[in-house]
C-alpha cells in the first residue's frame, strides 16, 4: 500500500487507522515536510479518536438514562391486575423520581456537549497555527491583520457556540483535509 494509496483514502473517509498507517510512511520518509505532515496527521487522529469515544460516551450516557429512567417508571404486569388504585398511587409517589433521573440524563447530556466543545475548541487552535503558517508560505505578501480577519471567518464557527455540533465536525475534518493536503504535497511530489 502506497503513501498515494492511503492519502486518497484519507481524503474521502478518514479513520484513525490510515492516519496511523500515513503516520508510519511520514516517518519512514524523515524529511521536513514529511515531519509538518505528520504533525496534522497526529492532530487529526486525535481529534477522530476523541470524536468518537465522545460520541460512544453520549450513547451511552442516553441508554443509560433511558434505562434508569424506565426502572423507576416501571410497573410490573402483576400490579397491573392486582389494582388501578395501587398502580396509581405507586406511580404518583415514583414520580418525582423519574423526574429527577430525566434531570440527571439531560444534565449528563449537557456535560458531554461542553466536552465535545473544549475538543472542537482545542482543534480549531490547532489548525489556526496550521493555516497561519501555510498561508505565511503561500501568501507572505498578505497583511497579518487580513490574514487573521480571514482565519477568524473559518474558523469562528467552530468556536461559536451556537454552531450545530454535526456543522463542527464536518467542517472541522475538511479543514483537516486540506491543511494534509498542503503539508504532504511536497512529500508527495518527492514520492514519485
Amino acid at each position: 500500500m502506497s503513501l498515494s494509496d492511503t492519502y486518497q483514502r484519507i481524503l474521502t473517509d478518514p479513520t484513525p487507522a490510515d492516519l496511523w498507517q500515513l503516520q508510519g510512511d511520514l516517518l519512514v520518509i524523515g524529511t521536513e515536510a514529511a515531519r509538518q505532515a505528520r504533525q496534522v496527521t497526529c492532530d487529526f487522529c486525535g481529534y477522530l479518536r476523541d470524536l468518537a469515544s465522545k460520541v460512544s460516551s453520549r450513547r451511552h450516557s442516553r441508554l443509560g438514562a433511558i434505562l434508569a429512567t424506565a426502572s423507576v417508571t416501571s410497573v410490573s404486569l402483576q400490579e397491573l391486575v392486582d389494582s388501578q388504585a395501587a398502580l396509581l398511587e405507586r406511580l404518583l409517589a415514583t414520580g418525582g423520581t423519574a423526574l429527577l433521573e430525566i434531570g440527571s440524563a439531560y444534565e449528563h447530556l449537557q456535560a458531554w456537549e461542553r466536552e465535545t466543545e473544549l475538543v472542537h475548541c482545542d482543534v480549531a487552535w490547532a489548525l489556526y497555527g496550521e493555516l497561519w503558517d501555510i498561508s505565511m508560505t503561500m501568501l507572505p505578501d498578505l497583511p497579518a491583520d487580513t490574514r487573521r480577519a480571514h482565519l477568524d471567518g473559518l474558523l469562528g464557527p467552530v468556536v461559536a457556540p451556537d454552531t450545530p455540533t454535526g456543522v463542527k465536525v464536518v467542517l472541522l475534518i475538511k479543514l483537516f483535509q486540506v491543511v494534509l493536503a498542503v503539508r504532504l504535497a511536497p512529500v508527495l511530489a518527492g514520492e514519485s
